[in-house]
């Protein structure tokens, strides 16, 4: 681990203690005493999520390598990624799954590590889209007041300016471009690194150009994941007796990943992801608790599943 992820994970863990030291400790437990066994229809929800994702990352594979794959086979090297990811802080993980699809489909690693550049790039457009859903939600809600209004709608402006950069980047081929200038210069190994990074990027590239179908079926199953996110919200506040609306629910999600996507950088997004919820529920029930405990059923859901 670098030093400076050494010094996020810090930073995050502190924060995590902060909230801890602020919130009533009883009324947090009483909050998750509230779940019990009612904590599997959570699972459910989640590994629904989870299965739409594992699909749409299968669209991308086999439209960039002409092969057809299982979706069981796709779903465990998810699964196999996403546990590296969650184990050592979202490091690992990526490599993990290029590897897997390697060994066991002799997939090569431009093209397996294609696949997950357009996976996750398609995964930031369905979260634009998402996001500003739910903003339109926090200012029609009108409970979450001025100061989480604006800053919502700039970090919105901020995320979609950069996953509009990154989509540009990929569909004109700059790094290419951008390779072709200045090659004379660079030694052969960083050559031979831009000639692997340039076939990728004339997959991708393709891709965009090409199958324009495909594009809208993975960004439709994504964005239909985000919604599964904020359904899972929805049922958790159910599920611990508080009322609220899904739009509520959607507002609340969409600060939670416009916070975790502006810090990208916190390992895990440790203590930024339980600090938003307690600000975003506290405002929106007046209970630092509750905010706490619904931040901690989604940590456990996810320990619990990557278990």
């Amino acid at each position: 681990m670098s030093k400076f992820k050494l010094l996020y994970l810090i930073f995050g863990i502190s924060l995590l203690v902060f909230i801890f030291n602020k919130v009533d400790f009883n009324s947090f437990i009483n909050e998750l005493n509230k779940l019990r066994l009612n904590f599997l229809s959570v699972l459910f929800i989640y590994f629904f999520g989870f299965f739409l994702d594992s699909y749409a990352w299968k669209l991308c594979i086999e439209n960039l390598v002409k092969i057809k794959l299982r979706i069981h086979e796709v779903f465990k090297i998810r699964i196999i990624g996403e546990a590296f990811n969650y184990l050592f802080f979202q490091v690992g993980g990526e490599p993990v799954k290029a590897f897997l699809l390697k060994n066991s489909f002799n997939i090569k690693y431009k093209s397996s590590i294609g696949s997950l550049i357009l996976a996750k790039t398609i995964i930031l457009f369905a979260l634009i889209i998402f996001c500003f859903i739910g903003l339109l939600s926090i200012f029609y809600t009108n409970k979450f007041g001025a100061t989480f209004e604006k800053a919502s709608l700039i970090g919105f402006c901020l995320f979609t300016a950069l996953i509009i950069f990154f989509f540009i980047v990929q569909r004109y081929k700059l790094t290419s471009k951008i390779h072709n200038i200045f090659k004379n210069k660079l030694s052969k190994k960083f050559n031979k690194l831009f000639k692997h990074l340039q076939e990728t990027e004339d997959k991708i590239a393709e891709f965009y150009k090409k199958t324009k179908k495909d594009f809208f079926k993975i960004l439709f199953l994504n964005l239909s994941n985000w919604f599964v996110g904020a359904l899972e919200l929805y049922v958790i506040f159910i599920l611990l007796n508080q009322k609220i609306t899904f739009f509520e629910a959607v507002a609340i999600e969409t600060l939670v990943q416009l916070v975790r996507a502006m810090l990208f950088f916190i390992p895990s997004n440790l203590g930024t992801q339980e600090g938003v919820f307690v600000l975003a529920v506290s405002v929106l029930k007046d209970s630092t608790s509750l905010g706490l405990a619904v931040a901690v059923i989604r940590r456990l859901r996810e320990i619990i599943w990557i278990s």
